[in-house]
């Protein structure tokens, strides 16, 4: 190879699945090349930011066998050679823990691996590691911080030193922004992959609940929990999204998906002509007291509006939530009780169903004691409260708990989403930043959003801090996203929408993290190997 082909090779922190493909027909590089670039990269800043939990030790030998079977009968499709992390709540059958962050399960193994983990090594991609989250995806602690689990550390977010990255998906967004992967899988159950998206300047997309399969997914809630992927570009997040969706025999809620052959989902990123669409904009849920939007996301906000006008879409504001005052007048605790019931339910099914559990965890009670009894959990100064609201609301009578449930599904979609949608027969809803209600009626009423970079905190804007007080929450150069919510199974008109700003706009470039990596593709190529 000469000198004019590794110039030409992108930078690992850009790269894309088209970048990837062009390199390796024209062989200026192979997958094992990535994996080690990749590695290196991961070993180069892993203690600034703590992003990765463990890589797979399998992975160069898995890209040498998909280098030999590229050559002998072509790629099998866009996926085939490229490494992806999957989140450590993801569970596969190799090498690699599955542990949700959390010492308890370390060594337990599922019956099956993740549906998700299996259409992955199908198309061809490299399962390259395992990230950081918070620990047990942020169902543990209402005083721990974002990105903290007791076995990966404390994961910072990468445009800022000491940056709240969000969670639960913490180490996905953050491997995904700094270009330790192509691209990474998150799981969802209320914020957990569109709010670390955002933090870390990068797509995610949050499916329609039965979209993509949970099984082999250490869980929270069957009614809110899905799995998305997390990529730098639209067009990355599509192609990912169209290979992990799908039926599975495990979970019955892909039962629902309403079609028989998964849509291309990149078919959606081919124009930017948004002509005939109608987006409403919730603005009285923007100035709500208690979800007050800051004025320089407003201000972005109110850019990307014009953008998309600019598009061919009609804008139709005030398409509001009539649930709005009444959700706002619910307590946080009684809000927190229908998953938190669901909470309990899900995790010991989950659990006693391991056919490999070292310590014995088979209950939420074993949860508790084993994280009281190990200082690496850092309790209590990282408490449980959601598991003891957990126990709680498991004790509410039958009837109280549908009511709530029944109150909660109402506010968040007849009188939330969907109600806005129908009153302005609009094809999605555009909402900026990741404040509630939007995200949480998303996640209640299980329905997708795709998250997009928007804008970032400007130079001299005031440093606030997480609720612990150890992390920067919004600061100079933190970034924001532009959200787009839809009906379910509307991902692929969502991602129409995305796509179509994002080329307009190309807001990710605009700023840099605070610190990248310097090992690239090329010198791994130029060192031969």
């Amino acid at each position: 190879m000469d000198r004019v082909d590794l110039d030409h090779i992108p930078k690992l922190i850009d790269i894309t699945l088209d970048d990837i493909a062009q390199g390796l027909d024209f062989g200026h590089f192979n997958s094992e090349h990535l994996v080690k670039a990749y590695q290196e990269r991961n070993r180069e800043i892993d203690h600034d930011f703590k992003a990765i939990l463990e890589l797979n030790e399998d992975a160069s030998s898995i890209a040498r066998d998909l280098d030999n079977e590229r050559k002998l009968s072509g790629r099998r499709g866009p996926l085939h050679g490229v490494p992806i992390l999957l989140k450590d709540n993801i569970h596969t059958k190799d090498n690699m823990m599955t542990t949700a962050g959390s010492f308890a399960l370390l060594g337990a193994q599922s019956k099956h691996e993740a549906a998700v983990a299996t259409k992955l090594r199908h198309a061809g991609a490299i399962l390259l590691g395992k990230t950081n989250m918070s620990e047990w995806a942020n169902f543990r602690s209402e005083t721990t911080s974002n990105g903290w689990s007791a076995r990966g550390g404390q994961c910072t977010g990468p445009y800022c030193p000491q940056q709240d990255p969000s969670g639960s998906s913490s180490g996905s967004g953050v491997a995904t922004a700094l270009g330790l992967a192509l691209a990474s899988i998150g799981t969802e159950t209320d914020g957990s992959i569109t709010y670390p998206a955002e933090k870390s300047n990068i797509v995610g997309i949050k499916p329609t609940v039965g979209l993509v399969a949970r099984d082999g997914v250490i869980p929270i809630s069957d009614i809110q929990d899905t799995v998305g992927p997390m990529a730098r570009t639209v067009k990355d997040a599509a192609e990912i999204l169209t290979v992990i969706a799908g039926k599975s025999a495990y979970d019955e809620r892909t039962q629902q998906i309403p079609f028989d052959t998964i849509p291309n989902y990149a078919a959606s990123c081919q124009s930017t002509d948004l002509t005939g669409l109608r987006i409403g904009v919730p603005d009285s849920a923007f100035t709500q007291k208690g979800n007050e939007i800051p004025n320089v996301v407003l201000a972005e906000f109110e850019i990307a509006i014009k953008a998309l006008l600019d598009l061919g879409a009609t804008l139709i504001r005030n398409a509001n939530f009539s649930s709005l005052e009444e959700w706002a007048k619910v307590s946080p605790d009684e809000k927190m009780s229908v998953l938190s019931a669901d909470f309990k339910s899900a995790i010991e099914t989950h659990l006693q169903a391991l056919p490999v559990n070292p310590h014995n965890i088979h209950s939420l009670a074993d949860m508790v004691a084993f994280t009281q009894a190990h200082p690496q959990e850092e309790y209590p100064s990282r408490g449980i409260e959601r598991w003891q609201m957990a126990e709680s609301a498991a004790r509410l009578p039958p009837a109280e708990l549908q009511r709530r449930r029944e109150q909660m599904l109402r506010c968040s979609k007849e009188e939330g989403i969907l109600g806005a949608l129908a009153a302005g027969r609009l094809d999605a809803l555009v909402c900026p930043t990741a404040e509630k209600p939007w995200i949480t009626f998303a996640a209640r009423a299980g329905l997708p959003v795709v998250t997009v970079p928007m804008g970032f905190y400007p130079a001299g804007y005031e440093t606030r801090m997480n609720k612990r007080g150890d992390l920067v929450d919004k600061g100079p150069g933190v970034p924001f996203c532009v959200y787009f919510l839809g009906e379910a199974f509307s991902e692929a008109r969502l991602i129409r929408i995305a796509y179509a700003f994002e080329q307009r706009t190309q807001v990710r470039k605009r700023v840099q993290p605070w610190k990248v990596p310097g090992v690239e593709l090329n010198d791994v190529v130029r060192d031969g190997g």
